[in-house]
């Protein structure tokens, strides 16, 4: 972890190092870390997603973890708490997730489709397969502090 990263979350939650993770962005570009960020600051996007194979050490978001969240040039906006994880095939995915996800019309059928598409190609980058029973780290998020 990033010495800069690490000293924000020691300032906020000193003694809480057992919490420390990773810091986050959303998304692959900068645009759309710009708006992941934006919607999870404004509370419409309280969820997010990740596959796998993001985390090849086995090291995955827990319960109570505590991240720098990034806009798209890497600025930190944020810390962010985990409040829940679950991992689930991506074809389990359901509504509320859906919509806690926060992004495009918020519909399932939204997030099956372009949520779906991202796997796809991220899968293929990291040769990895990809189908409905891919599992996926579904992690439930809320803002402790502004930064």
């Amino acid at each position: 972890m990033e010495t800069e990263w690490k000293s924000m979350l020691e300032a906020a939650f000193p003694g809480e190092e057992h919490r420390y993770f990773l810091p986050m962005s959303i998304g692959g570009t900068p645009a759309v870390a710009d708006s992941g960020a934006a919607a999870i600051l404004d509370g419409s996007k309280v969820a997010t997603s990740s596959p796998c194979w993001d985390y090849p050490d086995g090291q995955i978001p827990f319960v109570g973890a505590l991240s720098i969240l990034l806009d798209g040039q890497a600025r930190p906006c944020a810390i962010v708490e985990t409040r829940r994880v679950e991992i689930i095939p991506f074809g389990a995915v359901d509504d509320d997730f859906a919509r806690a996800y926060g992004e495009g019309d918020r519909t399932l059928a939204w997030w099956r489709s372009e949520i779906g598409e991202w796997y796809r190609t991220s899968a293929a980058r990291h040769a990895e397969e990809f189908s409905d029973e891919t599992p996926i780290i579904c992690e439930w998020i809320a803002v402790v502090r502004r930064l």
